[in-house]
C-alpha cells in the first residue's frame, strides 16, 4: 500500500496541471500563525499545482495545529475527505513499520499526520502531511512540526489515480 501511495503522489505531480486558458484559482491554504520557514509554491513541480510548506515549534501531537487547519478548511467550505486506497490513516498520527510494510497508528515520534479535504463544489482537493521526523536540516525535530500542504483540481487528482490503477495493473500482469 505504501508503494501505491507513493506512486499516486508521483503520478499526480506529473499529471496535475491546468491547461490552456483555464487558470487555476485555488483556495488559499491556511498558514498557522506561529509558522516559520514559510515557502509558497505555484506551478511547482508542474503548472497548476499550489503548495505550501512551513515549520512550527510545537510539541507532539500538535493538537493546536491540526485543530487550526481543520477549522480553517471548514471555514473555507471544505469537508473532510477520505482518499480512496490511501495507505496512511486519515486525520490521525501514524508511523511506518518496515517489518510489515504498512503505516500504523502511533502516539509517539517519529510520526506523520495525514488529512485531506474536498470543497463544497467538489472541484478542489487539498491534503496536508505533518511530520515529526529526523531530517538533516531540522534541529530539534522532536518538537518541530514540518507541514506540507497541497491543493489542486479534483479532476486532475482523479485522473492521476486512474493512471496509477493502470500502472499497478500492468505491473501485476508482468509479474
Amino acid at each position: 500500500m505504501t508503494i501505491k501511495f507513493n506512486l499516486l503522489m508521483t503520478i499526480f505531480l506529473l499529471l496535475s496541471a491546468c491547461s490552456g486558458d483555464n487558470i487555476c484559482s485555488f483556495t488559499e491554504l491556511p498558514v498557522y500563525p506561529k509558522a516559520f520557514s514559510i515557502k509558497h509554491y505555484t506551478d511547482r513541480p508542474v503548472k497548476g499545482a499550489k503548495a505550501l510548506t512551513y515549520r512550527v515549534a510545537s510539541s507532539f501531537p500538535a493538537g493546536e495545529i491540526t485543530a487550526f487547519i481543520d477549522n480553517e478548511m471548514t471555514v473555507k467550505g471544505f469537508k473532510r475527505y477520505q482518499m480512496p486506497n490511501d495507505a496512511l490513516p486519515s486525520f490521525s498520527w501514524s508511523t511506518f513499520s518496515p517489518k510489515t510494510g504498512n503505516w500504523k497508528i502511533t502516539e509517539k515520534v517519529p510520526a506523520r499526520y495525514a488529512a485531506s479535504w474536498k470543497n463544497e463544489k467538489n472541484d478542489e482537493i487539498a491534503w496536508i502531511v505533518i511530520d515529526y521526523a529526523p531530517y538533516a536540516k531540522v534541529e530539534n525535530w522532536q518538537t518541530t512540526a514540518q507541514v506540507s500542504f497541497q491543493i489542486t483540481k479534483l479532476s486532475e487528482f482523479k485522473r492521476a489515480e486512474e493512471e496509477l490503477e493502470k500502472l499497478m495493473h500492468n505491473t501485476l500482469m508482468q509479474n
